[in-house]
């Protein structure tokens, strides 16, 4: 499951100045956010979950939940995410990509999956009785009632469809906190490789130099300042 976005983060880094969108969704284009304070340097990075896991939805097979178990580990690791030029230290990691555990969430899959085909048998054979012995009375009516709804089963089914889109499309953010002990020169982003789909990763910096944005893709990962 993809955990709301950290909002404590984005509160920090618009009090810097950043023009913080982390809502925003564009498949192939992730965000990164850049600060240094002191010894300390915040990074946050926001991807789509579409390049990042090849889904943006909960995971429904083994395959793809190893791959959102895989990703989480590797996000808590800093595994072949961002590489710091200094030398500094992870002292904090978040983000909002759970691991899960695969047979626990299988199983619970398919008993969902077992009590809707139960309830949905209970519900056919209480409606083949009720309407064996009640069809010619509510006949009329149901057609009424048919009539009267379907204008507002339509408008019900247009919002669903809208929500159910929005829903789909899902960010991952992962924020670092480091603590350098030299100044740190800049930042390689190391995921283009393994996110092909991913074409560019907006960046925002600003340190004690200065700021500024660039844009980073597989053919310029590094950002420098």
């Amino acid at each position: 499951m993809i955990k709301p976005h950290i909002a404590v983060s984005l509160l920090f880094f618009s009090s810097l100045g950043f023009a913080v969108n982390a809502q925003q969704h564009v498949h192939g284009q992730g965000e990164l956010l850049v600060s240094q304070e002191g010894n300390m340097l915040h990074l946050q990075l926001v991807l789509p979950a579409a390049d990042a896991l090849g889904f943006e939805h909960e995971p429904e097979t083994t395959e793809q939940l190893n791959s959102q178990n895989l990703l989480a580990e590797r996000f808590t690791y800093n595994t072949n995410v961002i590489d710091v030029e200094g030398q500094c230290e992870l002292v904090n990691v978040e983000h909002t990509l759970e691991a899960h555990d695969d047979h626990h969430e299988m199983h619970k899959q398919h008993d969902e999956g077992h009590d809707e085909d139960h309830d949905e048998d209970h519900d056919k054979g209480h409606d083949d009785h009720h309407e064996s012995g009640h069809e010619e009375a509510h006949n009329e009516d149901h057609e009424s009632e048919h009539a009267s709804h379907k204008e507002h089963d339509e408008h019900d089914e247009h919002a669903g469809h809208e929500e159910h889109e929005e829903e789909n499309h899902q960010n991952i953010e992962v924020e670092y906190q480091f603590h350098c002990d030299d100044v740190v020169s800049g930042i390689t982003v190391a995921l283009f490789e393994s996110m092909p789909s991913l074409s560019a990763i907006q960046a925002q910096w600003i340190t004690e130099r200065g700021q500024g944005l660039s844009a980073l893709s597989a053919g310029k990962p590094t950002l420098s300042w």
